[in-house]
């Protein structure tokens, strides 16, 4: 199975969520990804520019936590897949994989304000 097979976002992780905490918690951890992905993305772009590894991974590695315990399988993965490569010292490539997680990031906020309104109907 390639990426291009895998689920971009996995609902099931919401749910989950939402079992363990309710109402209150999903929408709080929604509102604080929402919040601080942009900044992650932001650290890993300064990062890269700055030819700065470790930050890279420092960024990416948050990014990628955060991404599955919200089921942004997507995400999760290029945040991944950065962090082994700065990991590794090379930041090859990362300059187009943090543009991706710009467009990931825009879709995954769509789908996360339009579940977290579903949760309050």
């Amino acid at each position: 199975m390639t990426n291009a097979d895998l689920p971009t976002t996995d609902p099931g992780a919401l749910e989950r969520l939402h079992r363990f905490g309710g109402d209150k918690l999903l929408a709080q951890m929604i509102a604080l990804f929402l919040e601080v992905a942009p900044e992650r993305i932001a650290s890993a772009r300064a990062g890269d520019a700055a030819q700065d590894a470790h930050a890279v991974e420092l960024a990416l590695h948050s990014l990628k936590s955060s991404s599955a315990q919200l089921g942004a399988m997507q995400m999760q993965r290029l945040s991944e897949r950065g962090e082994a490569l700065a990991r590794a010292g090379s930041l090859e490539g990362t300059t187009a994989l943090v543009a991706e997680l710009d467009q990931e990031f825009a879709r995954v906020r769509a789908w996360l304000i339009s579940a977290g309104e579903e949760e309050r109907t």
